[in-house]
């Protein structure tokens, strides 16, 4: 009688390869040449010089001068090649704990330390997500974030709901930007270009009686700020003005936190917000 092996999740593959648990042991003799990590260097390398689109496994066989199959030795597919690259580009020491303690300081800074990762590799907000990291960069980084969060006085659930919000509002902001750098591009302008054309295209068919709110932001000329010296692509991308967003939801966990303190206070209660 044999017993059927079980299916290995989705999870726990990724665990797996992630961290190397699916590696044979090593053997003895020299070396290989070829590694997963020079592989997942070389795919890395094309997708910030390219894009995602430009990845495959003929690619990155050319780049290391191999041919396809002896990628395989070292990874199975393009989409583990994928999973191996988000983690990889989220490489580098997140944000230490703040001596103060301050966790709205905390948590600004991880958020803009992320933003510079993503955009020194944007290919990276374009990769899909199957759920939380479980590779050693991304959870370093989801620890870093969560610990911060966590000092509000949220319970490890409400900071964790909080942080997966954050990151998503991120990682769309910094989409709907890169998206529209590329149309922008294309279009032979920059953003902050594209969005005056916007506001003088919307001039010719806004009226205050049909769009009111509409042609009173017109008016106020918010799509028309010229961009400072030497940073033309900078102005007119939603990811310059995500500070607000995020300071919004700070004040929301604020809120809601100091709201919970004064109901436990009041009624005896000692366990954390959530």
């Amino acid at each position: 009688m044999t017993t059927e092996q079980q299916p290995t999740s989705r999870t726990t593959r990724e665990v797996d390869l992630l961290w190397g648990l699916d590696r044979p042991a090593p053997r003895r003799g020299p070396r290989p040449k070829l590694s997963r990590e020079a592989v997942v260097d070389a795919a890395v390398a094309v997708a910030d010089a390219e894009g995602l689109e430009a990845v495959s496994m003929q690619r990155v066989a050319k780049e290391l001068g191999y041919t396809t199959m002896s990628l395989y030795r070292h990874v199975d597919s393009k989409e583990d090649m994928l999973v191996l690259m988000s983690d990889r580009a989220m490489e580098g020491t997140p944000p230490a704990p703040r001596p103060d303690r301050g966790w709205r300081a905390g948590v600004e800074e991880w958020v803009h330390e992320v933003m510079e990762v993503y955009r020194r590799h944007p290919w990276a907000i374009q990769l899909p997500l199957s759920g939380p990291p479980v590779g050693p960069n991304g959870l370093r980084w989801m620890e870093a974030g969560l610990r911060e969060v966590v000092r509000s006085g949220l319970d490890v659930g409400g900071a964790l709901q909080m942080l997966s919000m954050l990151s998503s509002l991120l990682r769309d902001t910094l989409r709907l930007e890169a998206d529209m750098a590329r149309a922008a591009r294309e279009a032979g302008s920059t953003m902050a270009e594209a969005e005056r054309d916007y506001s003088v295209g919307l001039r010719k068919v806004v009226t205050r009686e049909e769009f009111p709110t509409i042609a009173m932001m017109l008016e106020s000329a918010v799509l028309e700020e010229e961009p400072p010296p030497g940073r033309p692509d900078r102005l007119g991308g939603p990811a310059e003005e995500f500070d607000f967003s995020l300071h919004r939801v700070l004040d929301g966990i604020e809120v809601h936190v100091g709201r919970l303190r004064a109901e436990r206070e009041g009624g005896g209660g000692d366990a954390p917000a959530r």
